[in-house]
């Protein structure tokens, strides 16, 4: 789940800060927070995934039309919807002494490192390859044999964008089943087993500052000849992968502070940066700056954490749904963020074909947003050891209620968003305190959580975001809410958000445990060949989650990204970044 994550205010922000400031052919983005670590088997954030794109390919990617775009490999079904084979390209070098990329090295990381006992490397991936079957059937191929058919996964985050290890670099910590030793290995923290595979190679990386990587003056693309690459790309496309990339140096810088990354857009010190809703208007009229509206596939939540750590009362239905209640979204999305984010009330875009909004219950808009009525639905769901001395919330000690409420700094909007949910809240009775910490920070301290009880005790782990049951898991910080955070809602395969929505998902870090049999219903959205009945459970789904407010699904934004007019390639378009390696800066 290398992208289901990404920080709240900085959605899609990809290039860097360049050396060559205002002209010169360096490349330069920034965002507001820094990569968590360069070991892709243990990360599941954007910002980490931006930097290492840099240096890897990636299995394949798909295009803003929905075509599968073979990068190191390609992969095709061979008719039954249920066995796929991957064939790998030719020319795949990896660094150091590890030779060609071959089918062994998939087939490696896959069944020792993804399907390893006890998840021992803390793999983001594992829930993704559990039940599947791999096998080697040549130099180059592999098999993918899923447990059912299911004609959406090529397009499911499984393969899709997935990164490989060769196998030399793996053994040694396979054999020890060493995980905290693989983090640590110089090799995955410097990248230097990318080779060939990335149009940029790692040059540095000062953390908190800057990530830097140079031209990879043998990237594999450039060795590819016309009838390398489907059918449907252009001669012109074409010739743009044979002569990518087009910076010499490609920098992501990170600025935590609003101000300075607009000022450095302004200024051309950097070519490209989210630019939050608050700001747009400052850009209006620039020649120098374009600013695109991209549709988005990511949502913003407010996150209930139902795990032992939490405020055990969020394990109640009814009062997660009194404090959605009580919070309005038209607010914010019509005056904190400008009107540039619609309300969301499931984990669906509103665009989606797979939404149908007569199956969603809605929190906090229009009618559903009645504090006076959440006030009474939380009065008369909370455990007896609860009750209100007047307008105050008082719990079992007798003292006023007081939760957590943590959110990502970097962007204006982000902050003023959280402290008025704060004050929402607080006309239940309840006290909210703030933290504030950089979204890096975020996920290591407040996501990532892990087992509390003795580890013969441990029935299962998701890997680190869901490290087993909530009863006996938890995040090394206390928190019971939490803003900042935008998840992947896939609308294009989405059965994939069954990584959120699952009580042993990868992603379920607010330890959600549905009460109905969410797992089988994803699964009859997979292998079924009846849309009508995809469509119907999907709807079901999304209608189960909108009752259930696991989160407050908060809103729905387009990517607000800020180009210096010299970028050619950029387009307003879902899924635009797929060929960003072939973008250039205009000659004119």
């Amino acid at each position: 789940m290398l992208q289901g994550l990404t920080a709240a205010g900085v959605i899609g922000a990809a290039g860097c800060l360049g050396s060559d400031s205002g002209g010169g052919n360096g490349y330069a983005a920034a965002d507001t927070t820094d990569a968590e670590s360069l070991n892709f088997i243990q990360v599941s954030d954007q910002n980490t995934s931006d930097r290492l794109a840099l240096t890897m390919d990636s299995a394949y990617t798909i295009t803003s039309d929905t075509q599968l775009f073979p990068l190191w490999l390609d992969v095709e079904d061979t008719g039954d919807s249920q066995v796929y084979v991957a064939t790998l390209r030719d020319n795949l070098q990896w660094g150091g002494d590890y030779g060609q990329m071959t089918a062994e090295d998939w087939v490696y990381l896959i069944q020792e490192v993804h399907q390893g006992t006890d998840n021992w490397a803390l793999s983001e991936a594992a829930g993704n390859w559990a039940g599947v079957t791999v096998e080697q059937t040549g130099e180059l191929e592999f098999q993918i044999e899923l447990e059912r058919p299911n004609a959406d996964w090529p397009f499911e985050p499984v393969l899709w964008g997935s990164y490989c290890l060769p196998k030399g670099l793996l053994e040694p910590y396979v054999d020890e089943q060493d995980g905290e030793g693989l983090d640590q290995d110089d090799e995955i923290q410097e990248l230097a087993y990318t080779g060939n595979l990335g149009a940029y190679t790692f040059e540095r990386w000062e953390r908190g500052s800057e990530f830097t990587a140079v031209k990879n003056d043998d990237y594999y693309m450039t060795e590819l000849d016309a009838e390398d690459f489907p059918d449907y790309v252009s001669e012109e496309e074409i010739e743009a992968w044979q002569t990518a990339p087009n910076f010499e140096e490609y920098t992501w810088h990170t600025m935590s502070e609003e101000s300075p990354r607009m000022t450095a857009l302004e200024q051309g010190e950097i070519d490209q940066t989210n630019v939050p809703s608050t700001r747009v208007e400052r850009f209006e009229g620039q020649s120098d700056v374009e600013i695109m509206e991209v549709p988005y596939s990511y949502l913003t939540i407010l996150a209930y954490n139902q795990r032992m750590n939490g405020w055990e009362e969020l394990r109640t239905r009814e009062v997660r749904q009194a404090l959605s209640m009580a919070i309005d979204k038209v607010e914010i999305t019509e005056n904190i963020l400008r009107g540039y984010a619609e309300t969301a009330h499931t984990f669906q875009p509103h665009w989606s074909e797979w939404y149908d909004e007569s199956e969603v219950t809605q929190f906090g808009e229009g009618d559903s947003y009645d504090p006076a009525g959440a006030r009474d639905l939380l009065e008369a769901n909370l455990s007896s050891d609860y009750g209100y001395d007047g307008d105050t919330l008082v719990g079992p000690d007798g003292e006023q209620v007081t939760l957590t409420l943590v959110y990502s700094r970097g962007t204006e909007a982000t902050e003023t968003t959280a402290e008025f949910m704060g004050e929402e809240l607080s006309a239940l009775g309840i006290n909210i305190e703030f933290e504030s910490v950089s979204f890096d920070q975020l996920i290591p301290n407040y996501v990532q959580n892990s087992w509390q009880g003795t580890e013969d005790e441990q029935p299962w782990t998701g890997g680190p975001n869901n490290d087993g049951p909530r009863d006996n898991s938890a995040s090394s910080e206390d928190w019971d809410l939490m803003y900042g955070i935008n998840f992947n809602t896939y609308p294009r395969t989405p059965a994939a958000i069954d990584a959120f929505w699952t009580e042993r998902a990868p992603t379920n870090y607010y330890g959600y445990v549905p009460d109905e049999d969410l797992a089988s219903m994803f699964e009859t959205v997979r292998t079924s060949t009846d849309q009508a009945e995809r469509e119907a459970t999907m709807a079901e789904i999304f209608g189960i989650l909108s009752e259930d407010q696991p989160v407050n699904f908060v809103s729905m934004s387009d990517d607000i990204i800020g180009y210096r007019s010299r970028v050619d390639g950029p387009k307003e378009e879902f899924g635009q970044s797929w060929n960003d390696r072939t973008w250039a800066f205009d000659e004119a």
